[in-house]
C-alpha cells in the first residue's frame, strides 16, 4: 500500500469533515455513539492549525485517507486530532500520520508533543503508547493542559475515560 503524507492544501480542508465522520463510525461500533455523533472539527480551528502548526493529510491512490491536526501548545507541540476514514483504518495510516506529526514537531524545534485521548479504546491510548507516548498524571498538568482538560469536560466528554499523553522528542 502506497501512502503519501503531505501538508494539506486549502482545497483539502473541506474534505476533512467527511473523513472525521467516517472515522467516528468506529466509536459507534464500540458503543460510543455520542462520540460518533459529535460534530466534526470546525473550519476556523482547522485554519488555525494550518496557520500556527500543521495540517497533514494521508493520500492513497489520489484519495484522502486521513488527516492530523497539530500546533504549538504551551511551549511544546500538541496533536489535536488524527482521523482515518473507516475504509482505510487498520492499514497503518494513523501510525504514519502520528510519526509525520512528530517529525514536524522535531523539525519545528519542539522537544515534546502532547495529546488527549481515551484510555479504554485500543486505537487510542494503547495505540499511542506503542508509539512512545506516556500518560501524564493530572498533578503534572501545566495550566494550559488544565484548560484543555476543562474544555473537554465542558464539551461533555467523560473525563474518567480520558488521559493526556506526552512523548519526548529527540532534538
Amino acid at each position: 500500500m502506497n501512502v503519501v503524507i503531505r501538508r494539506a492544501e486549502p482545497e483539502d480542508f473541506v474534505k476533512l469533515s467527511a473523513i472525521e465522520v467516517s472515522a467516528g463510525e468506529l466509536f459507534r461500533e464500540h458503543g460510543h455513539g455520542d462520540i460518533a455523533d459529535h460534530p466534526p472539527t470546525d473550519m476556523p480551528f482547522i485554519l488555525s492549525c494550518a496557520r500556527f502548526g500543521t495540517v497533514l493529510v494521508a493520500e492513497m491512490k489520489g484519495e484522502l485517507a486521513g488527516f492530523a491536526l497539530a500546533a504549538s501548545f504551551d511551549r511544546h507541540a500538541h496533536l489535536y486530532e488524527v482521523s482515518v476514514s473507516r475504509h482505510h483504518q487498520g492499514h497503518g495510516v494513523g501510525r504514519l500520520l502520528v510519526n509525520a506529526v512528530c517529525n514536524w514537531a522535531t523539525e519545528s524545534g519542539y522537544n515534546a508533543i502532547t495529546l488527549s485521548t481515551f484510555t479504554d479504546l485500543p486505537w487510542n491510548a494503547p495505540f499511542y503508547a506503542k508509539l512512545g507516548f506516556s500518560i501524564v498524571e493530572s498533578g503534572d498538568f501545566s495550566p494550559a493542559l488544565r484548560l484543555l482538560s476543562g474544555r473537554e469536560e465542558g464539551s461533555g466528554l467523560d473525563m474518567s475515560r480520558r488521559c493526556v499523553m506526552r512523548k519526548e522528542l529527540a532534538p
